[in-house]
């Protein structure tokens, strides 16, 4: 009985731990792929020396690494912000909310 007690009383404490521990993961590798398309983009932008339909194409096309991620990029001044927004959820507690990430390019001049 003892054992059956210490067992149940494991297992209640346990696998919601183990369950957070998942969720977690889960958003430290969305968050990575965010951050990698979020480089890609940055980096597109600044290769080209440009912001365009191209560039935007090739962005729209790296966004396999994060399907789920959203992209905008707005101009300030002479360079782009380059703004990543991907899903967090917690089923456990049903908590759903947005992470995002952002970072300027350098500056494009335009000749």
């Amino acid at each position: 009985m003892k054992g059956a007690f210490e067992f149940g009383f494991l297992m209640m404490f346990s696998l919601p731990v183990l369950v957070f521990g998942l969720n977690f993961m889960q958003i430290v590798m969305t968050y990575n792929q965010a951050r990698h398309l979020q480089d890609y983009a940055v980096t597109q932008i600044e290769h080209q020396n440009r912001m365009d339909e191209n560039v935007m194409e090739l962005i729209e096309n790296g966004k396999q690494y994060c399907t789920s991620c959203q992209v905008t990029i707005t101009p300030v001044s002479e360079r782009y912000d380059v703004k990543v927004t991907f899903p967090i959820d917690i089923t456990l507690v049903n908590y759903h909310t947005q992470g995002f990430t952002h970072s300027l390019t350098q500056i494009i001049r335009r000749s």
